[in-house]
């Protein structure tokens, strides 16, 4: 092989991902998209490498041929399926806290385009009627392009691959011309695989991903299953207004939540309800089954309490979340009138002491719901919820 020859076959992976990094933006921070070094042996089920891709990466891209040559689609086809993975997630199977349903399935990491998830960015609000168990398995989401190519007969094959992409995600602007190098060289990659009997995923089971169960952007490891429950209870809340006063132990009240009565219904459902916080975020902080925890040893599901210079009790309470993909810290809160539960970054909170406290599902559940402390207990307290909103 002459040393030109030599050359190009050694830059086109690197361009390749270059180009892929440059149109879809991946962050090399996120778990799932951490880059395999150049030249690194994939010691994974695909057996490639690709410089910048991770294995969860590749198997996405592998399962693009395999089904694609499972329904005998041609390549130009294929590629314009792999080509759409590349530009609508760069080939992860993304959940979106704006479809909490999502966070409980394994995922690739979080993303924020609208109601939209897996690899092909679905939107929960067009194609949800298969249910949310369809939408998050990357095996549906590569069959939906398929089938739609199937819709158009012929006219599927005689297109252009960018166009076709185009035709079925019917993206605004078109990108996907931007993808097909990328595209093209994962189909060579994989075009001898055997892809034996059609690929299928039982719709209700969640499919592989390297994303925790609970959806959160760290490992489990790192966050215990009590506090997994946690962030699960109070995340499927996501979009609820805001209401002073508002939650108990069985949801909403009122119409929303306020951020005590997020974290008591939270806390009390991942214990099978042997914890009964009360509604108030002092109270919360001092309760019998509150473990003190140093902000820095602070893991998924632990409560974060914040108190203002000056002031002897906290005036906020939310659920610590974990690491979005840009590496910042996120809570889980219900914030102030006017808006919705949400996520926000831990920054926000600057300046402000932060107080972690984490509960243990076998503590002493405390006094029952609902019920504040009577002024023996906190004599200079005074027993209403909250009596001052967040302050963002």
């Amino acid at each position: 092989m002459s040393k030109a020859v030599s050359a190009t076959a050694i830059s086109i992976p690197i361009l390749l991902i270059l180009l892929l990094l440059v149109a879809v933006g991946v962050d090399e921070r996120s778990s799932c998209a951490t880059p395999v070094p150049a030249g690194a042996v994939v010691d994974g089920p695909t057996g490639q490498t690709v410089a910048g891709m991770s294995e969860a990466q590749l198997r996405l891209a592998r399962d693009g041929v395999a089904i694609g040559k499972q329904r005998r689609m041609p390549e130009s086809v294929i590629v314009a399926e792999l080509a759409a993975q590349a530009t609508e997630s760069s080939f992860r199977n993304l959940a979106n806290p704006s479809v909490p349903e999502s966070l409980s399935y394994a995922n690739d990491g979080l993303g924020h385009d609208h109601d939209s998830v897996g690899p092909h960015q679905l939107r929960a609000s067009i194609w949800g009627s298969v249910g949310i168990a369809a939408l998050m398995d990357p095996v549906y989401q590569i069959n939906w392009f398929y089938d739609h190519a199937d819709e158009l007969g012929s006219a599927a094959e005689r297109m252009a691959p960018a166009d076709l992409a185009q035709a079925i995600e019917r993206s605004a602007p078109n990108a996907y011309a931007g993808q097909l190098p990328l595209a093209r060289h994962l189909y060579a990659l994989f075009a001898d695989i055997d892809p034996g009997p059609a690929a299928q995923t039982s719709t209700g089971v969640a499919g592989p991903g390297c994303g925790s169960v609970s959806g959160t952007p760290l490992t489990p490891a790192e966050a215990s299953g009590f506090g997994r429950a946690v962030i699960e209870h109070a995340a499927r809340w996501i979009g609820t207004p805001y209401v002073w006063g508002g939650g108990d132990t069985s949801g909403p009240t009122s119409g929303g939540f306020d951020c005590s009565g997020l974290t008591l219904y939270a806390v009390h459902h991942a214990s099978g309800g042997r914890i009964r916080l009360p509604h108030y975020t002092q109270a919360q902080q001092d309760h019998s089954t509150a473990q003190v925890v140093p902000p820095a040893q602070r893991q998924p599901g632990d409560l974060i309490f914040f108190t203002t210079a000056g002031s002897a009790d906290s005036h906020h309470v939310g659920i610590y979340y974990g690491r979005d993909e840009q590496g910042r810290d996120l809570l889980l809160h219900a914030p102030q009138s006017g808006q919705t539960v949400t996520l926000t970054p831990l920054s926000a909170w600057e300046g402000e002491r932060m107080d972690v406290r984490r509960y243990a599902a076998g503590a002493d559940p405390g006094p029952p719901a609902g019920q504040l402390l009577t002024p023996a207990a906190h004599p200079q307290r005074e027993l209403l919820p909250e009596v001052s909103e967040d302050t963002l």
